[in-house]
């Protein structure tokens, strides 16, 4: 039967640049969600994922066997999350455990919900808009630039042309 299950689950926004790095050493600005279910006994448990309802494989990564502590069993599950998906607005993402209690299968979930901060809308969407200024900007200064050089080049061969 099931004790008591409990659920944490933790979204750390700074994953270690361990975790981060692929096979040639690039950093993967991937996030780690991590669902912990405690509390249960026996320690016979299914944990999946779902983003948005759809239940993913990619990036799920599952303790095999689930822990004793006292009485009772505790699992972790992980899932890497890629820098796109996790900060895309309105993602939910579900960390599900299941549990046959001798007659049925009894669910146990947890969710985050994703909104991306207005504020950090507003920052990055100025500092594209300033930074799109700055290259226009510099854009406008190199012409100008070389319309300088090029007039003050013209008006030196007019200075010292000779006559003929």
């Amino acid at each position: 039967y099931i004790k008591n299950v409990q659920f944490k689950v933790t979204y750390f926004l700074g994953a270690s640049d361990k975790e981060c790095l692929d096979r040639n050493n690039k950093k993967l600005p991937n996030k780690t969600l991590v669902c912990v279910a405690s509390d249960f006994y026996p320690d016979h448990v299914n944990v999946f994922w779902q983003v948005d309802g759809e239940v993913v494989n990619n990036g799920v990564t599952t303790d095999r066997a689930a822990r004793r502590t006292g009485g009772t069993y505790h699992i972790t599950s992980r899932l890497r999350v890629p820098f796109k998906l996790w900060y895309s607005p309105h993602r939910n993402f579900t960390c599900t455990v299941s549990f046959f209690d001798g007659n049925n299968t009894v669910y146990r979930s947890s969710w985050i919900t994703q909104t991306v901060s207005t504020r950090y809308l507003r920052i990055s969407c100025n500092a594209k808009l300033s930074y799109t200024v700055l290259i226009a900007k510099s854009c406008i200064y190199g012409v100008f630039v070389i319309l300088l050089v090029w007039k003050f080049q013209v008006s030196q061969l007019r200075h010292y042309s000779f006559p003929q």
